[in-house]
């Protein structure tokens, strides 16, 4: 999976500038090849001086209030256009505190607070929502000769209360489930065709409509679940005769972030309603750092939540693209809020704060080889009124990587490019192969093992394996009984704590013991490889 990381900066409204000592503490920085964001938070020392903390945060792009919707569709969502006729699934969505602006950058101005009653009369071409600018794009590719086969369907759900609602059909429940190949099925989800991005607009407010929205501190109009778009491309196949889906792109308004303290003084409802949303929030961010990074690769938690099991099938495999728009607010006294937001972002990419650089992890998995010869990439009309003042990418092309990272190393891994994560999984082995280049400086051969050594050391070898085990399953239960120890009550009595000391004691040397064992076992098989090599 290939994730780029943005972050939106709104601007203060009429009310915050209002507020006495109320101020901007956010300051974005633009660099060549990443953004940072400055965060200027107050805080009181124990002996009541006041400071202010700059909090140092970097991502791949950083917009300012100035900065609209235009360019950051232009920036950072544009090029996923194209990779979607070429049988990839592009996913986009915004995250945030409520209010923050993200149902603003995803549908634009003139969806923003319809229940409210309190849309934006400053509407214009440069802030349509990313929803539209994208529709636009995929309706023209679509009239190229080479995809007129292609057919453009839509769907809009939400996400409540752990509930899949179709918003087009009367807010009917819907499933997400697997098929046998793995694939997500939404039973009871209604398609509607679409052919101009006008009629898709039409469609997405009379969907938004039914959406759940309720009134917050922060918001008259805030989103109480996750709005799901989904843009599906499909054509006939030439042998089976069937309509298949050839590449999706997704839209997700996420419901914004909240702390309990600020839904202490509201209904029950309101209070689960979050409650729910953080919990689906936290689960997203577990898949997307596991993805990320490649950490849990034999278990991704997609099953966490409602959200992550819908989103599954737009975050595995190479053909996933996914772009990550973070909004938060200026002012001082959401400086909190921020700062979660941000640090949100940041474990789902971690760069270093003052380089910009990707962390190890994530820059050992930010590397794909892929041939892209055979992809054909149309180019999208230029939006000359709409275009950012200064603009860099840090995708070059939306099938390869952002960042400058060195290939690995061979030898390499013979797989299949479209392979996805769960056939990775299912897979029993994978084959070493060595790159030709290897072969110009051939190390000194070495004498082959006779039998009876092969016998030797496939001997030790389960020996070292089944010993192993063994003392990792002991190692577990000392775990358990030294974190009993630790969470027993604390006291003054001298003999409760001599009994603490010694059963501390008698821990510390079983430990000792079965890792000497494990050492033994270790040197034992060593030693047969060293009588092999002689």
């Amino acid at each position: 999976m290939r994730i780029r990381v943005v972050v939106r900066k709104r601007p203060m409204s009429k009310w915050e500038a209002a507020q006495s000592g109320d101020v901007d503490v956010i300051h974005p920085l633009d660099y060549d090849d990443h953004g940072r964001v400055l965060v200027y938070q107050p805080k009181t020392k124990l002996d009541l001086t006041k400071e202010v903390e700059v909090a140092k945060f970097a991502f791949d792009n950083v917009y300012d209030e100035t900065s609209n919707n235009a360019d950051i569709y232009n920036s950072a969502v544009k090029d996923l256009i194209p990779g979607v006729f070429n049988g990839k699934w592009a996913s986009v969505f915004a995250y945030g505190q409520t209010g923050s602006g993200k149902t603003f950058t995803m549908m634009g101005s003139g969806m923003t607070g319809m229940k409210a009653g309190n849309q934006s009369e400053n509407i214009s071409d440069s802030n349509l929502g990313l929803y539209y600018l994208a529709a636009q794009d995929v309706f023209h590719l679509a009239e190229e000769p080479q995809y007129e086969d292609i057919t453009i369907t839509c769907s809009l759900f939400e996400i409540y209360g752990g509930k899949l609602l179709d918003l087009l059909n009367d807010r009917n429940p819907i499933r997400c489930l697997e098929d046998s190949k793995g694939k997500v099925c939404f039973p009871g989800l209604s398609f509607h065709p679409v052919s101009s991005p006008g009629e898709l607009m039409d469609i997405i407010e009379a969907g938004s409509l039914n959406r759940s929205t309720g009134q917050t501190q922060a918001n008259a109009d805030s989103s109480r679940s996750h709005a799901v778009l989904q843009l599906s491309l499909r054509k006939d196949a030439r042998r089976s005769r069937r309509n298949i889906e050839c590449g999706r792109l997704t839209f997700i308004d996420l419901a914004g972030s909240e702390r309990g303290a600020d839904t202490a003084n509201t209904c029950r409802t309101t209070r689960m309603e979050g409650a729910e949303i953080n919990k689906s929030l936290l689960a997203l961010k577990e898949v997307i750092r596991a993805l990320a990074t490649g950490d849990s690769m034999k278990r991704i938690p997609f099953r966490g939540s409602k959200l992550t099991q819908v989103l599954k099938e737009g975050f595995v495999g190479k053909n996933s693209r996914t772009v990550m728009v973070t909004c938060v607010a200026p002012n001082m006294n959401n400086c909190d809020h921020t700062l979660n937001t941000l640090r949100y972002a940041d474990r789902v990419k971690e760069r270093d704060p003052e380089s910009g650089n990707l962390s190890a992890a994530v820059a050992a998995s930010s590397t794909i080889q892929t041939d892209n010869s055979s992809l054909m990439k149309p180019k999208l009309p230029p939006r000359p009124l709409t275009a950012p003042a200064t603009s860099f990418r840090i995708d070059r092309d939306d099938s390869s990587d952002d960042e400058d990272v060195p290939p690995p190393p061979s030898p390499s891994f013979e797989s299949d490019d479209s392979a996805s994560f769960d056939e990775i999984e299912e897979s029993d082995s994978i084959t070493l192969t060595q790159s030709p280049e290897a072969n110009h400086n051939d190390p000194p051969s070495i004498a082959s093992p006779t039998e009876s050594e092969r016998s030797n050391k496939r001997v030790e070898a389960k020996t070292l394996i089944e010993t192993h085990k063994s003392v990792q399953a002991s190692m577990l239960q000392i775990l358990k009984r030294e974190v009993a120890l630790v969470n027993k009550p604390e006291t003054t009595d001298l003999a409760a704590i001599e009994r603490y000391f010694h059963e501390l004691d008698s821990i510390s040397h079983e430990q000792m013991t079965l890792l000497t064992t494990l050492k033994t076992a270790l040197q034992s098989y060593f030693e047969v490889g060293d009588r092999e090599r002689r």
